[in-house]
C-alpha cells in the first residue's frame, strides 16, 4: 500500500518524507520558489497590491459623452488608441538594472507608488497609469530595476484550456510551454538576490486564465482561473 506520507523527491526521484526542506538523498531543496525566496516572495506581493490599487483608483477622467454625441465608434477606437501612452512594447524596452533616468527615457516621469529603506537599500517604486486603468509599476533597490510589472496593456484571445494547462510541467523553458500554449504575455519580471523571475499569463475573451512563473529560466509554479 502506497505511504501517503512520502513524496517523490523533485530531482532524484527517491522517496522521501512529506514536508522536508531538503531530500536527505541528493540534496535538493524541496520548496517551492515562494519558501526558498522569502524576500523576493514579499517584494512580489507588495507590487501586485500596489498594482491592484493603481487599476482600482484608475480609469478615465473624461466628462460624460451628451447624449445627442455624433462620435463615430470608428473616432472612440482612434481615441483608445491614442490614449495608451505607455505601451506594452515599452514596457518591454525596460531592463532589469536600469536606471529611473533611463527607464524616464522610455516612459517618462513616474509617479511614486511608494518608498522605504535609505541608501543602497532603499526601495522605490514607480507607476505610470493608462486613463483606461492599464498602467506599468517599476520598483527601483539602490536606484536600479528590480522589478517590473504591467496589467491590461494588451487584449488577448488565448484560447487556453485545462488540457494545455496540464501539459505544462516543472523544469520546462519559455519555448516549450510556448508550443503547448501559444505566445504568452509578461506580466511580471524580477531580479533580485541572484534570481531572476518571469511570470507569463495567457487571457481567454471570457476571463479564464492561466499564469506560469519561470524561475532563472524554468517553470516553478503555475496557476489557473476557471479555464475548461
Amino acid at each position: 500500500m502506497e505511504d501517503k506520507n512520502l513524496v517523490k523527491c523533485r530531482a532524484c526521484g527517491a522517496d522521501i518524507a512529506k514536508g522536508v526542506k531538503k531530500c536527505p538523498h541528493c540534496g535538493k531543496d524541496q520548496r517551492n520558489f515562494f519558501g526558498r525566496h522569502k524576500v523576493l516572495t514579499a517584494l512580489g506581493i507588495i507590487v501586485i497590491l500596489i498594482i491592484i490599487g493603481i487599476a482600482s483608483s484608475g480609469g478615465s477622467d473624461d466628462t460624460a459623452t451628451p447624449a445627442n454625441s455624433t462620435t463615430k465608434s470608428t473616432d472612440t477606437t482612434k481615441q483608445k488608441i491614442e490614449d495608451k501612452k505607455y505601451s506594452y512594447d515599452k514596457f518591454l524596452k525596460i531592463e532589469m538594472g536600469a536606471t529611473y533616468e533611463q527607464v524616464k527615457a522610455i516612459l517618462g516621469e513616474g509617479k511614486e507608488n511608494s518608498s522605504t529603506g535609505e541608501g543602497d537599500t532603499k526601495t522605490i517604486v514607480y507607476g505610470w497609469q493608462n486613463t483606461d486603468g492599464s498602467n506599468i509599476s517599476v520598483t527601483f533597490q539602490g536606484d536600479k530595476v528590480t522589478n517590473k510589472a504591467q496589467a491590461m496593456l494588451k487584449s488577448m484571445d488565448a484560447k487556453v484550456t485545462m488540457d494545455k494547462y496540464n501539459q505544462v510541467k516543472n523544469g520546462m523553458d519559455y519555448s516549450q510551454v510556448k508550443n503547448i500554449l501559444g505566445e504568452g504575455e509578461l506580466t511580471s519580471q524580477t531580479s533580485l538576490l541572484g534570481t531572476k523571475s518571469e511570470i507569463y499569463s495567457w487571457f481567454n475573451s471570457n476571463g479564464s486564465n492561466l499564469n506560469v512563473t519561470f524561475t532563472n529560466g524554468a517553470v516553478d509554479t503555475k496557476a489557473q482561473f476557471q479555464l475548461k
